[in-house]
């Protein structure tokens, strides 16, 4: 190989413009992030219940769920939860086991439970948890009402959502529309109905309500339905009683309904003032320094349109230190070109100097490429990865060109010296690098 690259330099030099070009065009469409994402040893089974209580998910949907997923070999621990409308199943496995393998056996588990569960609810959702961190977070505040607040921030989820690369937005703060049914005591002693009635015949005419109360002087009544759920207009019109002259007791004779945001679970608050935070997550494939910078462009339009009093800001912004890391390996690289330089022109002279550093960016090229097309991302790992690499090579490159240079010293023609003193050199740096890779080889297991 040593001599095939000596006698076919244009073929070499084809070669090294080549990996050049695809190794820019390889950083360039790099993914960039903090960290990687890191798939875990955990399966989490998530089954919506819509409207239905927690005693009543945990009784019909966990419950049968995990005793058939307990019997499978590779669970460790399995953790659950049930809240109202959902239930959720966190499965731990045991080291070393195949979470492929796992996946189609606790699939196969979950659909021998299916049949035996009510038809109102989804179908359970399985997915492999991975660990993935927000590119950044974004606040909106101002001293308005909570409901101005909660609107802005669903509308501006919406539009964030549409941004090229991001997968999703979270909002922390914010409160989920409600349907209230306000009882009058009154009217409901004047036309002796009681509570149930009301809320049996509530119960037998919602559909799909994600959720809901009946209040009353004396508390709130949850409710739950199934099928499509009725426009606000058309509650007042429910049939909460008939007599034998066919006459109507409607809900509108004796309460009202309206739309109201739950009561809040979390508030935040922003520059001293109330406020709603969104988290905006990337897709697998999308870079966080563009991601980050596309909202920050969206804050600036947004901005524009807010009313006085309301503004958004950021509290948490990844992209800025993977900027900070890339500046560092840019600065790294740019110091060891300039030693290497600099110490090979004093100790032999430019020209061998010249060829040495230019190995250097070569082989980052190189490793780019490689690590472009096995679907993996800059991130601090990788980054890290190649400031190691940086001194590796740098010493590699100077045993190779200092034992070609003293070959050309002792009078040997150029074309032999540099066969001959690659030669000589070239199963000592192999072992020196097989060594260095064999150290940190153990990390794969991790």
């Amino acid at each position: 190989m040593i001599d095939f690259s000596i006698r076919n330099p244009l073929l070499v030099n084809l070669s090294l413009m080549l990996v050049t070009l695809v190794g820019l065009l390889s950083w360039a469409a790099m993914p960039q992030e903090m960290f990687p994402t890191v798939q875990e040893d955990k399966v989490q089974i998530i089954t919506l219940y819509e409207g239905a209580a927690p005693e009543e998910v945990e009784r019909q949907v966990t419950l049968p769920l995990e005793e058939e997923l307990d019997g499978l070999a590779d669970v460790d621990v399995m953790t659950s939860t049930s809240s109202e409308g959902i239930s959720k199943i966190l499965i731990k496995l045991k080291s070393g086991a195949d979470v492929d393998d796992f996946l189609r056996d606790a699939q196969n588990a979950v659909d021998k439970v299916i049949p035996d569960i009510p038809k109102e609810v989804d179908e359970p959702t399985m997915t492999r948890l991975e660990s993935r961190f927000p590119v950044i977070s974004m606040s909106l505040y101002g001293d308005v009402s909570r409901d101005y607040l909660n609107q802005l921030a669903d509308d501006t989820r919406r539009e964030l959502a549409q941004l090229k690369d991001v997968a999703s937005v979270g909002i922390a703060g914010d409160r989920e529309w409600e349907l209230w049914v306000v009882v009058d005591p009154a009217k409901l002693a004047a036309y002796h109905v009681s509570l149930e009635q009301v809320a049996r015949a509530l119960r037998s005419n919602l559909r799909d309500l994600p959720g809901g109360s009946l209040r009353t002087s004396e508390g709130d009544i949850r409710l739950r339905g199934i099928g499509a759920a009725p426009q606000q207009q058309a509650m007042a019109k429910i049939a909460i009683r008939s007599n034998d002259e066919g006459g109507l007791l409607r809900l509108g004779d004796i309460a009202d309904s309206e739309l109201q945001f739950a009561e809040s679970v979390t508030l935040g608050r922003f520059m001293g003032k109330p406020s709603i935070n969104l988290t905006i997550n990337k897709t697998s494939g999308g870079s966080t320094i563009e991601v980050a910078r596309m909202v920050r462009e969206y804050a600036d339009a947004l901005q524009q349109r807010l009313p006085a009093g309301v503004g958004s800001g950021f509290f948490s912004d990844f992209s800025v230190y993977v900027k900070t890391r890339l500046n560092t390996v840019t600065s790294s690289g740019i110091v060891g070109l300039t030693l290497v330089l600099l110490s090979l022109y004093l100790l032999l002279n430019f020209r061998v100097a010249g060829i040495t550093a230019l190995g250097i960016p070569l082989s980052f090229l190189t490793a780019v490429i490689f690590i472009h097309y096995a679907g993996y991302s800059i991130n601090m790992v990788s980054l890290f990865a190649f400031l190691v690499a940086l001194g590796i090579v740098v010493d590699d490159a100077i045993i190779v060109t200092e034992n070609i240079y003293r070959h050309v010293e002792e009078g040997m023609e150029p074309h032999h010296a540099a066969s001959q003193g690659a030669k000589e050199v070239f199963w000592p740096v192999v072992a020196s690098t097989a060594t260095t890779i064999a150290a940190f080889m153990p990390i794969f297991g991790i």
